[in-house]
């Protein structure tokens, strides 16, 4: 072993997927500059792509911030010249060879994963918590009383790991770390406490592109920033830093101080301590979250990142991610601006990704991690595609009507049958929404903002008949699956509003009560 092992820029970790969907992995220039040869991140986990996907997003925000496409030094003054150079570096098709490697080139002594001064995302000579390398390896992670539930590894192979896994995963626990180090405890990773949203083009090209907001909010210049691996080493203190108002020190927050141990090739443990830190209430510079509002006596005073709900299809947050008079995230708001300058092409079809995180109890340890994504013509971002962001919006706020309709259905059959409705309920939201999932994205996937008014209404009138006959079929399910003990029914003692009242429950009547439910929510188009 040497002092100085493992460049990130010349040695391959990065796992990615080619255009002829073949899996291999590259180094950080080579992600870069063959980023239009590359479909997508293909690593272990979700998580862990987006984590590198930051870092791969932090150099070209770093470059190209100072640089224009033709690697002329030119800082953006402008949201016109922001535009312009977005624009003109689409229109390449690739990232510009020579910008990106006199960058990395000048700061390629900060990339070794190993070095006696500035091992990269490392802090030489920490003392912190000694962690074992099954600790790193994997998004499930394991503990001396819980074991990995779908481990990547197995037996001896769990106590190490090579350099460009643990790469990986160094990158990674600095955006998803837990709450499990010894004190001072360390504070969730920055991804981890935010509601995550990327989009994603055919290429990583194309996704590193359009998650460039070279403009904040598109309405906003950014401040001066430098990445994680041009700043000054920081001390072996937590730190409560100033919020970092520019992409380069954000996409690279070093959310955990760490030092990797490392024994004949492999990593077999490292060293943990807290790192920095910042309040997540009012963090508007984050452009790739979304947002919940702080209320205060009825009033919004504020916004936090809004969590991801495991197993909660994207479609539903419809309205946070795209809706009117709401905080959207910031990528939504800059690929709008440039779908308005004409920047992106008028049929390109665009997805959103989110990918989320459950931590266990008291937020030690992963426990599950989740993604989906939703797909739609750019359109829909204009201004020409309000009007459908609000049909759109109104739609998904009809579906969970309906899903109320079907939840009260199964909670009476359940009582006819002798239960006591809850669980009948979730389970009966679940099974609508798992049903409307697909019909819910072919459909917002087929609209085109440029049809006119009597379209538009056929085509909501023809989703929305959709939508009747998949509740209706549900709801004949379920009245089949109470059987006999349903239909004859039973009378229940209940506690309404502090008084008791005596209900009769039967499957036939429940029915009936969800027809004319129906009939209402039929009634209520706009």
């Amino acid at each position: 072993m040497t002092d100085r092992e493992f460049s990130l820029l010349e040695e391959p970790w990065i796992l990615v997927i080619g255009t002829e969907n073949q899996t291999r992995k590259v180094s950080l220039t080579q992600a870069l500059l063959q980023a239009h040869q590359i479909r997508d991140l293909a690593g272990e986990s979700k998580t862990q792509d987006s984590a590198v996907l930051r870092l791969l997003l932090a150099v070209v925000y770093t470059v190209f911030s100072k640089t224009d496409e033709q690697g002329i030094e030119a800082p953006i003054t402008g949201i016109q010249e922001a535009v312009r150079r977005w624009g003109a570096l689409w229109d390449c098709g690739a990232f510009p060879q020579g910008p990106i490697e006199t960058y990395l080139t000048q700061w390629q002594d900060r990339f070794w994963l190993f070095h006696p001064e500035r091992p990269f995302y490392q802090v030489p000579g920490l003392q912190g918590t000694e962690n074992p390398a099954k600790k790193l390896n994997g998004v499930l992670v394991e503990s001396s009383n819980k074991i990995q539930l779908f481990s990547l590894w197995n037996g001896e192979r769990k106590d190490r790991l090579t350099y460009d896994e643990a790469a990986r995963w160094l990158v990674f626990i600095q955006g998803y770390g837990d709450a499990a180090a010894k004190k001072p405890s360390p504070r969730l990773g920055w991804l981890g406490s935010i509601g995550l949203v990327e989009a994603k083009g055919k290429t990583l090209f194309e996704t590193l592109m359009l998650n460039l907001v070279l403009w904040r909010d598109a309405v906003e210049p950014w401040e001066d920033g430098i990445p994680a691996w041009e700043a000054e080493l920081p001390d072996e203190k937590k730190r409560e830093i100033p919020p970092p108002y520019n992409p380069s020190e954000l996409l690279t927050l070093q959310g955990r101080q760490i030092l990797l141990r490392r024994k004949e090739e492999w990593v077999i443990g490292y060293v943990e301590a807290a790192g920095d830190y910042f309040e997540k209430e009012n963090a508007l510079f984050e452009q790739m979250t979304l947002w919940g509002e702080i209320k205060e006596r009825g009033e919004v005073i504020g916004y936090r990142p809004k969590l991801h709900q495991p197993g909660r299809q994207m479609w539903r947050d419809f309205s946070v991610l795209m809706g009117q008079n709401v905080r959207k995230p910031g990528i939504v708001s800059w690929i709008a601006k440039l779908k308005e300058q004409k920047k992106l092409p008028k049929s390109k079809l665009i997805a959103f990704q989110i990918v989320g995180v459950q931590y266990g109890s008291m937020s030690c340890g992963i426990q599950d991690e989740f993604s989906d994504q939703l797909q739609m013509y750019s359109g829909l971002l204009e201004e020409l595609g309000q009007r459908w962001q609000h049909h759109v919006q109104e739609e998904v706020e009809r579906c969970d009507q309906l899903a109320g309709s079907i939840e009260r259905l199964a909670s009476r059959i359940d009582k006819a049958a002798g239960g006591d409705g809850s669980t009948a309920m979730r389970t009966a939201r679940e099974r609508f929404y798992y049903r409307l999932d697909l019909p819910f994205r072919e459909w917002l996937l087929s609209i085109d903002p440029e049809i006119n008014l009597r379209e538009q209404r056929e085509i909501r009138l023809l989703w929305r008949e959709q939508v009747k006959r998949i509740a209706l079929s549900l709801a004949n399910e379920l009245v089949e699956q109470g059987g006999i003990a349903a239909l004859v029914g039973r009378t229940v003692k209940e506690k309404v509003k502090n008084r008791e009242e005596t209900h009769t429950y039967c499957s036939p009547k429940a029915f009936n009560q969800f027809i004319s439910e129906l009939h209402r929510w039929e009634g209520t188009e706009s």
